[in-house]
């Protein structure tokens, strides 16, 4: 007996060594934000309601939480971030690091692949011209890149940066494990895309480009008369001493309303700057023209957004001020918005 117990201990001595050469590091993120926000709108109903009735303030509370470990592959490491509550995740990623052979992931939402990573990349002493309005990141490339549960790909080639997206099920939602997010009423196809990016090549130049492409399943409703949607995008920003300058453009083809509806797609062209006043203080202009392109005779409609921000960091705090103005808001005539918000950011 006494020699069974003392294999016995011998066994989970070795497993707890095992164990602990194995095990990775976890790490805890937070923020604590409240804003003052005061929006006025003019034009339609949905536009006309934007104006503040109430309590101009609001907070909210996130969590980040991170980990990686080694394995017989590579680095694998996870990422997860809560809703504005803590009472949900919104998203969250896990990816393998192989070196020289690249870094593979899956991604549910926080759109670290493919296209999506230069929608918008004019620089910004904040967020983007569109953050907070009732615009969405989302027109930009129409849907084009950045859904969840993709699987992704990045790698280093004769110093540019490679960034693949594969999207098995395009718009579809987060699914659980040993779930899916098939809806059999509604299968809108497949989709991939690519973002190349540089910032080696010339002392103080940012530039890259990409491009994709959604073969729309014809089993749905609402794509059964469309061709594929394919986007191509690029951007480029230089900076020079405190002043960074940018320039961005993308179009996508044949886009698809809720509804069914198709239209010719859309033309975006974004510009900024950005000075660094000191340490402590940056400033920014962006503006942002996107136009929606009509068929069947509708004219094309431009819609526009222009702000001024302005951020100031204390430390672990930072005090933000935006002020943006949209025109044509929704891709409709004589819609107005114009939001201001002051923010104050804390980060433990």
């Amino acid at each position: 007996m006494n020699k069974l117990t003392k294999i016995g201990a011998s066994a989970l001595a070795g497993s707890l060594v095992a164990s602990a050469a194995h095990a990775g590091s976890v790490s805890v993120g937070a923020t604590w934000e409240v804003t003052m926000e005061n929006t006025n709108g003019s034009g339609d109903a949905t536009y006309a309601a934007l104006s503040n009735n109430g309590n101009p303030f609001g907070s909210k509370g996130n969590l980040s939480f991170s980990g990686s470990g080694e394995t017989d592959f590579g680095t694998a490491s996870w990422f997860m971030f809560t809703g504005d509550q803590q009472g949900s995740v919104s998203s969250h990623s896990i990816t393998l690091d192989m070196g020289d052979m690249g870094l593979v992931g899956f991604d549910q939402g926080t759109g670290a692949f493919g296209l999506g990573t230069i929608d918008d990349k004019a620089p910004t002493a904040y967020e983007e011209v569109w953050n907070g309005t009732n615009q969405t990141n989302g027109d930009l490339l129409d849907g084009a890149a950045g859904s969840g549960g993709v699987f992704g790909y990045k790698n280093t080639v004769a110093g540019f940066n490679v960034n693949i997206e594969i999207d098995p099920s395009v718009t579809q939602g987060d699914a659980g494990d040993g779930g899916n997010s098939f809806t059999a009423a509604n299968t809108p196809g497949s989709g991939m895309n690519f973002a190349i990016t540089n910032n080696t090549m010339v002392e103080g130049l940012d530039f890259g480009v990409g491009a994709g492409e959604i073969d729309w399943d014809r089993g749905s409703a609402n794509t059964t008369s469309l061709g594929n949607t394919k986007s191509v995008a690029g951007y480029a920003n230089y900076s020079f001493g405190p002043v960074t300058v940018g320039v961005g453009q993308s179009y996508t083809s044949g886009s698809v309303s809720a509804t069914g509806t198709h239209v010719g797609g859309n033309e975006v062209e974004n510009l900024g700057i950005a000075f660094n006043v000191n340490d402590a203080l940056s400033v920014s202009y962006q503006d942002l023209s996107n136009t929606r392109l009509n068929t069947s005779g509708n004219a094309d409609v431009e819609q526009e957004m222009d702000g001024i921000q302005i951020a100031y960091t204390m430390g672990g705090a930072t005090l933000r001020i935006s002020d943006v103005s949209v025109t044509n808001g929704g891709f409709t005539a004589n819609n107005s918005e114009d939001r201001t918000e002051i923010s104050l950011l804390m980060a433990f």
